[in-house]
C-alpha cells in the first residue's frame, strides 16, 4: 500500500511518532521520562496521547499520559515538540469503559480541549483529534466546535481517528459546504499484515484499501498516521509458534517470515523493519515502549 497523503503535517525529526498511552500508569514515571528523553535524543519530535490514556489500567482514570507529557514539556523547548492528543472517548464513569464515553457534543469538545490544555501545560494544542466517531451527535455540530477552537487559537490543527469510510466522506462534504477547519490528520490502525476477520476490533478502524481510496478521493491533503503497527511484538515471534487467532493465517505467517529475513539481512530488528516499511509507504507509524533499549532498536533506521 502506498500513500501520498502526508501533505498537512511536517516532521522536523524522524518520521516515527512516539506513543505515550501507558506513561504515568502501566509505565512508571521514571521509565516514561527516560523513554521521552531517549526519543528526543534520537531526533524524535512527535508525541501521541489522548485524554483517556490510560483509564483501563488499575488505579488510572485517564489523563495520566497528558500529565506526564505536560510536566516533561515544561522542562524542554515546547516549540521543538508536536503533540497529538485526542478527545471523545474518556469514560463518563471509571467502570463504564468504552461502553459509555463522553462523546463529541460541542460542550464536551470545549471542556475536554480545555482540560487537555491544562494537563499539557500549553496555551495551544498542536493537533487535536476526535478519538472515535460519535453517532449520537450531529457531525456538523462536532466539527463546528473543532473549527471554533482553531479560530480561537486554542488548537493549531484538527483531525479524526477511527472514523468509518462513509463518515469520512460525510465529514469532508460538510467541511467543503460550510468552510470548516480541514482534517489535517487521520489516525487509524495499520500494520503490514491484516487481521483475518474484523470481529473483535470494537471501535477500532483499519486503514485498508477501501479507507485509503476514501482518503485519497475525499481528504487528499490529510496526513495518515498508523497506530499499533507492531501488533504487540507479533513480528518478533517465531512463525512456527502459536499466534493470536485474529492474525493467524498461512499468508500472514509467510509475510512475517519474509520480513524477518529482510530485517536480518539489513542488520535491524523485525520491528524496525516494519516501521521502516510503513514509512516508505507514506504512512507515519506510532511506536510505544517503556524500555529505552527497545526504543533504540525500533528507531535504528531513522535515528540522527
Amino acid at each position: 500500500m502506498r500513500s501520498n497523503v502526508k501533505k498537512n503535517l511536517t516532521f522536523p525529526g524522524i518520521p516515527v511518532i512516539l506513543g505515550t498511552a501507558e506513561m504515568g500508569s502501566a509505565i512508571p514515571l521514571r521509565d516514561s521520562v527516560a523513554v521521552l528523553d531517549a526519543y528526543a535524543s534520537l531526533g524524535g519530535r512527535m508525541l501521541d496521547t489522548a485524554n483517556n490514556y490510560a483509564f483501563w489500567h488499575p488505579g488510572a482514570t485517564g489523563g495520566e499520559s497528558e500529565t506526564v507529557l505536560g510536566n516533561w514539556l515544561e522542562q524542554r523547548d515546547r516549540h521543538a515538540v508536536t503533540v497529538i492528543t485526542k478527545i471523545g472517548s474518556l469514560p463518563v464513569r471509571t467502570a463504564a469503559g468504552f461502553g459509555d464515553v463522553e462523546g463529541l457534543a460541542p460542550e464536551v469538545v470545549r471542556r475536554a480541549a480545555q482540560e487537555s490544555l491544562l494537563r499539557l501545560k500549553t496555551a495551544c494544542l498542536d493537533i487535536l483529534l476526535a478519538h472515535h466517531d460519535d453517532p449520537k451527535t450531529p457531525l456538523l455540530d462536532t466539527w463546528a466546535a473543532f473549527t471554533a477552537l482553531v479560530a480561537a487559537g486554542r488548537v493549531k490543527k484538527v483531525g479524526i481517528s477511527n472514523f468509518q469510510p462513509h463518515r469520512v466522506i460525510e465529514l469532508a462534504e460538510l467541511i467543503r459546504k460550510h468552510s470548516l477547519a480541514p482534517v489535517a490528520v487521520v489516525q487509524l490502525q495499520y500494520s503490514l499484515i491484516h487481521p483475518t476477520t474484523t470481529a473483535g476490533l470494537g471501535k477500532l478502524v483499519l486503514l485498508d484499501q477501501e479507507m485509503m481510496a476514501t482518503l485519497k478521493a475525499h481528504l487528499p491533503d490529510a496526513t495518515v498516521v498508523g497506530y499499533s503497527p507492531l501488533l504487540n511484538g507479533l513480528f518478533e515471534k517465531d512463525t512456527a509458534a502459536p499466534w493470536p487467532p485474529a492474525y493467524d493465517s498461512p499468508e500472514n505467517r509467510r509475510a512475517v517470515n519474509r520480513l524477518q529475513q529482510e530485517a536480518k539481512a539489513g542488520g535491524i530488528s523485525p520491528s524496525a523493519q516494519v516501521l521502516k516499511s510503513i514509512v516508505a509507504q507514506g504512512v507515519f507509524p506510532i511506536t510505544a515502549t517503556g524500555k529505552v533499549e527497545r526504543l533504540r532498536e525500533n528507531l535504528a533506521p531513522f535515528a540522527f
